[in-house]
């Protein structure tokens, strides 16, 4: 009876006991949820934020690299804009210095030199002229004093004589180029060249003067014979 009314009085005891403990276990279990939830969250954070951090490091990173890339051809491009520039300034130069010899030397294409300007055949040119209008002046006087000749072949003198003036004409005004500082743009061996080819053109106009009016000469002198032989022959036979 003594044992079992113990047990019957110690039970409640230790019911208490088990509740207070329960109750203490139950009080301490939301902390516990609590701390290792915070912890969890905190690790996780700290996780999220070390990422964070980390890829802003890395965009820092790839700006500082593409910043001093930048840098790097902004610096090259700067160089080359020198190399260019002093290109530019020497191509500038030598084209100044290539136009100023250039400028040198048809400048003095334009000058005549003493030796151009007393070149003998030059002076003789008008001389030729002078010779050719002579010849053809004192062939059309005889033609007219003799006029033996018809109409027809009279004007036919005097026309190849205005082509042949016309012709030394040319010739001389070409000389008078070739002689006049600033017309025409040639060495002086290109002058004495253009020189030497109209002094030969004369020429041939002077030969062709004297031969043609001494053609024209010999037919109005054999024509003049004939008509005297003619005019012989009709008094030696009586005729008119």
């Amino acid at each position: 009876m003594v044992s079992n009314r113990c047990l019957t009085l110690s039970k409640p005891k230790s019911m208490k006991r088990i509740l207070f403990s329960f109750r203490q276990s139950s009080a301490l279990h939301p902390l516990l949820i609590f701390f290792f939830t915070g912890t969890i969250c905190f690790q996780a954070r700290a996780q999220l934020l070390g990422g964070f951090f980390s890829q802003q490091s890395r965009k820092e990173q790839l700006m500082a690299e593409q910043i001093a890339a930048c840098q790097l051809y902004l610096a090259e491009l700067r160089g080359g804009v020198r190399i260019v520039e002093t290109g530019l300034r020497s191509a500038s130069d030598l084209k100044s210095g290539t136009l100023g010899l250039h400028t040198t030397y048809f400048n003095s294409l334009q000058q005549i030199s003493p030796g151009v300007q007393n070149n003998p055949k030059a002076k003789a040119m008008a001389g030729i002229g002078q010779q050719i209008a002579a010849t053809f002046d004192q062939e059309i006087a005889f033609q007219q004093k003799v006029n033996v000749l018809s109409r027809a072949e009279q004007d036919y003198i005097r026309q190849v004589y205005q082509n042949l003036l016309t012709k030394c004409g040319e010739d001389l005004s070409g000389l008078r180029d070739v002689l006049t500082p600033g017309k025409l743009e040639l060495t002086d061996a290109q002058r004495l060249e253009r020189i030497d080819h109209l002094y030969a053109a004369m020429q041939d106009k002077l030969a062709f003067s004297g031969s043609f009016t001494s053609k024209c000469h010999g037919l109005a002198l054999w024509r003049q014979q004939a008509a005297r032989d003619r005019q012989a022959l009709r008094k030696l036979y009586g005729g008119h």
